[in-house]
């Protein structure tokens, strides 16, 4: 019987944010926050793993006592917060990155990337976010997070940098859903999604599941003592490697048949109810 499992010795737990740990809303509720402070006095790292890059992290998030690591853009980067140094890295090399522009422009779609720790975006796309399809709120992140530039392959060649992931956004689902089957095809790419109307594009061994487990070897943390929440498709592997698997009830179908537990919704504090669950916090 489920009930009379030995509870886990959890030790590091990985959290997707958005319809995850965060409401619809993009709010972390007090509770949550209350949970998680609670991990980390009892020492489990506390780890948020997200598709955002360095500057789209909440800093509500980032200035909980206790809170030092993340998983940046899908697991191309590990930064440790408290020294501000990356620990581990799984980017796009900025030459593939450029061929890859001229793919993107067959598409109807807004692209950019994530590279140097923030997001960079050509006006044409910065200036027109409504017309692709981006809600409101995901609309002022976008905004927030990216730096508007002129001319992005002249900034990649410029700057010379690994691109952490590429970003799309598509106005029509027929478009996104051909570029998926498209892009998906080309061996040395992950294509994954977070959002109904997105794909977000990463080396063909870069997720969050790697990120964390390689996080783990440094921190000297077992799999069997990770634990891992997740709603969407870049969350499979995290989710799927895990000791413990956890997925949102709001969350893909094909996660839930991989995780060990289906917990409630985002909006209904799934990620506390987890953790109350399978620690003893």
């Amino acid at each position: 019987m489920e009930q009379e499992k030995k509870q886990p010795d959890v030790r590091l737990i990985g959290l997707d944010l958005d319809g995850t740990t965060l409401t619809s809303d993009k709010v972390l509720t007090p509770h949550t926050k209350e949970v998680l402070e609670k991990c980390l006095a009892e020492g489990i790292q506390v780890l948020p793993a997200t598709g955002r890059v360095k500057s789209g992290i909440p800093e509500y998030l980032t200035q909980i006592e206790g809170m030092r690591y993340v998983i940046l853009s899908n697991g191309a980067s590990v930064l440790d917060l408290k020294e501000d140094k990356v620990l581990y890295q799984n980017c796009i090399p900025w030459e593939r990155a450029l061929e890859l522009f001229d793919v993107l422009e067959t598409y109807d779609t807004f692209y950019d990337i994530y590279a140097l720790g923030a997001g960079w975006c050509e006006a044409r796309f910065y200036d027109n976010v409504e017309n692709y399809g981006i809600e409101k709120h995901i609309e002022k992140l976008v905004r927030t997070s990216r730096n508007r530039i002129d001319d992005l392959r002249e900034w990649m060649k410029e700057n010379k940098a690994p691109v952490e992931k590429i970003n799309m956004f598509f106005a029509k689902e027929e478009d996104r859903q051909r570029a998926f089957r498209e892009l998906g095809q080309i061996e040395d790419l992950a294509v994954t999604c977070s959002l109904g109307n997105n794909l977000e594009i990463n080396g063909a061994t870069c997720n969050k599941g790697d990120a964390m487990l390689n996080l783990g070897k440094i921190l000297d943390i077992p799999i069997e003592s990770i634990m891992a929440c997740g709603d969407g498709n870049n969350d499979f592997e995290m989710v799927k490697m895990a000791g413990v698997g956890v997925a949102m009830k709001n969350g893909e179908e094909s996660l839930k048949e991989v995780a060990d537990f289906v917990t409630k919704t985002n909006d209904e504090e799934g990620v506390a109810y987890a953790i109350e669950h399978f620690c003893n916090v």
